[in-house]
């Protein structure tokens, strides 16, 4: 594992934990009666995904630059199918919890993708 993937990977790992505290503080504390007993798995299911994506753009950085974009856009457009899909899913099968369920996976999809945009970043600058 090279060191980029390592920073990405310790990153992602804080992140989960400080939404993971986040989440618990919240529903928890705050407000009990919206808590959503699949928030672990939606962090979990962001962590792995995302780190997925993370390595295998990392592998076409270090083999060719010039072709990054082209796969970095065809593989968040993937992405982001996937996970339309995952949450239609989850909203079809649980229509009682299906707000809260949309709010919290957006939550993690936007933190998530603000992580790995600023990392990606960070490779690009990199390479140049």
């Amino acid at each position: 594992m090279n060191k980029l993937m390592k920073r990405f990977l310790y990153r992602s790992i804080l992140l989960t934990i400080v939404l993971m505290l986040a989440g618990w503080g919240l529903y928890a504390q705050l407000i009990p009666q919206y808590s959503l007993p699949g928030w672990p798995f939606i962090l979990i299911f962001f962590f792995c995904t995302t780190n997925l994506v993370h390595f295998y753009l990392l592998r076409i950085a270090e083999k060719d630059i010039a072709k990054f974009s082209t796969h970095f856009m065809a593989l968040s457009t993937l992405k982001m199918l996937f996970y339309l899909f995952v949450a239609l899913g989850f909203f079809l099968a649980s229509r009682d919890q299906a707000k809260l369920f949309l709010i919290n996976f957006l939550v993690a999809y936007m933190a998530y993708t603000v992580m790995e945009v600023a990392e990606i970043s960070h490779v690009v600058k990199l390479k140049k």
